[in-house]
């Protein structure tokens, strides 16, 4: 009986040594992250998005974007293509990105080749988003639907990496404060700002998109009374063509102006600033006008609004 006994104790700390070691290998780390019922983590989700449900990774890694690589970059995912003019103005953050043709002008069969497991697009057509649809599954963020921030926010719950929008989104509002900061002594409280933007046959007068983000949102400049009354409106209100009669309506203590890069809108402002209604606006009395490079001033993405920060500061700070 001793010696039985003793065996039946051997038997059973060799099982628990075995059942020690075994706990290391593959098999059982794949069975410890499985739940409760057993089954492996799951590799896809369904996504809801503006064309509908998709099925995706749950942490994509391979991604091509028609629209959102500065986002991308934002939250620490490199891209494998971007269209080629977005890659232009990201300077060296663009390199090892491959161009898949331009905005609106996507060469499929690139994409293709640059086998994705997941496609994020901007504003496209059906028969468009049926296209890259074939290549891989595709999500569809309409541009208009949402600010910075949000453009971020949906690509952090995209690629499953929320965490890392969210410090994005504080970092960029820490800088916003930064710049603030040293405009104080420059830009005297309660003034208002505009943003003119001068085209062939049209005045834009601009909202928070584009120039009026940082101008407004960033630096929290007071745009005039019917610009203020869009906003409130319409939190992500772009811009109102206006005619020259309009733009005292428009009037404010400092004002921002930008011309396409054509010889017709160049000779449009020409002849607007030689008008009576143009001197008499309150910002152009008071030698408050500010040209904005509409090169600088158009983009809409995180790092376009970094370079406006560091313009707009050194352009004020002139003044």
């Amino acid at each position: 009986m001793r010696r039985s006994k003793f065996a039946c104790i051997g038997t059973l700390v060799l099982i628990l040594m075995t059942a020690g070691c075994g706990s290391n290998s593959p098999d059982s780390k794949q069975a410890a992250s499985a739940d409760s019922s057993g089954a492996k983590p799951a590799s896809e989700r369904i996504y809801k998005h503006a064309m509908g449900e998709v099925k995706i990774p749950v942490k994509p890694e391979k991604v091509v974007t028609l629209q959102y690589v500065s986002q991308l970059l934002s939250i620490g995912v490199k891209p494998l293509g971007a269209p080629a003019n977005l890659l232009e103005d990201l300077g060296e953050k663009a390199a090892g990105i491959e161009s898949i043709g331009d905005v609106g002008k996507h060469n499929f069969e690139k994409i293709l080749e640059l086998q994705p497991e997941l496609i994020i697009a901007g504003d496209v057509e059906q028969e468009t988003y049926d296209q890259l649809s074939k290549i891989a599954p595709t999500v569809v963020v309409p541009w208009m639907d949402y600010d910075v921030f949000g453009h971020v926010k949906a690509m952090g719950d995209i690629m499953n990496r929320q965490s890392e929008a969210e410090a994005w989104s504080t970092a960029f509002r820490a800088k916003f404060q930064a710049v603030r900061e040293q405009l104080q002594n420059i830009i005297e409280p309660g003034k208002t700002a505009a943003i003119y933007n001068i085209r062939p046959k049209e005045i834009y007068v601009y909202g928070v998109r584009n120039f009026g983000f940082t101008l407004y949102k960033a630096l929290e400049l007071t745009p005039p009374p019917p610009v203020k009354k869009e906003i409130e409106k319409n939190p992500n209100f772009w811009a109102v063509p206006v005619s020259l009669e309009l733009l005292p309506e428009y009037a404010s203590d400092y004002l921002f102006v930008s011309v396409f890069g054509d010889d017709d809108s160049k000779k449009r402002l020409d002849e607007i600033s030689k008008t009576a209604l143009w001197a008499n606006l309150p910002a152009v009395k008071n030698n408050r006008v500010y040209m904005l490079n509409l090169d600088t001033w158009f983009g809409y993405t995180p790092h376009d609004i970094e370079k406006q920060l560091q313009e707009i500061v050194s352009l004020l700070k002139k003044s």
